[in-house]
């Protein structure tokens, strides 16, 4: 099969624009905030009032605005092919339209914007760059939770190596400060509520994550195409491993061997070994049972290995359906820069486990392996190496 190479990988979320300066800027986060995305005390039922909110972003449509910016980007700085595929969807995309929506039904409006509801539909979006960039080849996207990014990165990888793509934009966004989705994670006891919330991966005191705006999109080619336009790759998606075993809609698998299975199929598909790992970035996002789970599966696979374990979602919060692409791509600037941050937020282990680190450290190689374990029992693990 085709080797996949990664050009670039965009990312937009509440630290800022440029994923270098946003790895760099790290350390300086102030984390989670009150939302002004809407006045909270408008909603005194919604007990989570803080998130990672992308102040530079103000108005409506936010994750269209997102979308579009990082398409003009992607199409400023390469050549698109025309059979290139689109990959890129959301999850809690055009929370505030549906509300606007659901309002004028209910007050019998005769006429609600259609323009407003296609630029914020989820299934469109990847219409959407396809318009923008006047492409024609497949366009679509997988709907796996918050695994939904891996998903598309693992469907589309598999369309370039078989030869039935030369090229992909894979991503997806999400921007789901809004009550009502606050509300709906508050309902599936997922979000933390204590005080506004908190996110504290892997952290004794942990009661659940908090949402972060983001959006993310990657541009990934075989080796022809890297030939036929000159271009230099940032990384290569040596391996990736995508399944689900349900036996929780809101936990992952909780004997972990489904997510071993997954780690171990990844790095065959890589030819690596666990100890060729610079790195494990975690999922991790704060839930009372999925990071005790994490942790667990992490101890049997990786067993007495000196490899660090991570999660950046203290630093940017859960960013739904793009977690685990802007995941990711922190994770090649880790290796890139050689450096990895602590887990943020982390001042009482859930284990005695010191490879959770909660202190920086220098790391060695450069190939690290990211996993996405999300609702559904939905798991995905990559294994990407930095050029």
């Amino acid at each position: 099969m085709k080797d996949v190479y990664i050009v670039d990988y965009l990312v937009q979320d509440s630290i800022g624009n440029d994923i270098a300066a946003n790895y760099a800027n790290l350390p300086n986060t102030k984390g989670a905030r009150e939302i002004t995305r809407y006045n909270v005390a408008d909603y005194p039922h919604v007990r989570s009032t803080n998130g990672f909110q992308m102040d530079y972003l103000d108005g409506e449509q936010l994750s269209y605005k997102i979308v579009t910016s990082l398409t003009n980007e992607i199409a400023q700085k390469y050549p698109i092919d025309k059979d290139t595929a689109i990959l890129y969807g959301s999850f809690a995309i055009g929370a505030g339209v549906r509300d606007g929506f659901n309002y004028a039904f209910e007050h019998q409006q005769t006429r609600f914007s259609p323009t407003k509801l296609f630029a914020n539909n989820h299934d469109l979006l990847s219409s959407l760059i396809a318009n923008k960039l006047k492409v024609e080849g497949i366009n679509t996207s997988t709907n796996g939770a918050c695994s939904s990014s891996m998903f598309n990165l693992h469907f589309a990888s598999m369309l370039i190596q078989t030869g039935q793509a030369s090229s992909a934009i894979v991503g997806a966004v999400d921007t789901p400060l809004w009550p009502t989705m606050q509300y709906y994670w508050q309902c599936t006891s997922a979000i933390s509520t204590g005080d506004g919330g908190s996110c504290k991966p892997f952290d004794k005191r942990r009661d659940g994550f908090l949402q972060g705006e983001g959006g993310t999109l990657w541009l990934i080619c075989d080796e022809e195409t890297l030939e036929r336009h000159n271009l230099t790759p940032k990384a290569k998606l040596r391996g990736i491993a995508s399944g689900s075993k349900v036996t929780s809609m809101t936990a992952h698998d909780k004997t972990g061997e489904h997510q071993i299975k997954m780690i171990n199929d990844a790095l065959k598909m890589a030819k690596l070994e666990l100890k060729d790992m610079a790195f494990f970035n975690a999922h991790a996002t704060s839930t009372e049972v999925g990071d005790d789970i994490e942790v667990e599966a992490f101890q049997k696979a990786f067993g007495d290995l000196d490899i660090p374990i991570v999660s950046f979602k203290g630093y940017i919060g859960h960013t739904m359906s793009a977690c685990g692409l802007i995941e990711s791509a922190y994770g090649i600037e880790a290796v890139k820069s050689g450096f990895l941050h602590p887990n943020y937020n982390l001042h009482d282990p859930l284990s005695t486990d010191s490879r959770i680190i909660t202190q920086g450290k220098k790391i060695n190689g450069n190939v690290f392996m990211k996993a996405s374990f999300g609702f559904g029992g939905r798991a995905s693990v990559a294994v990407i190496e930095a050029l």
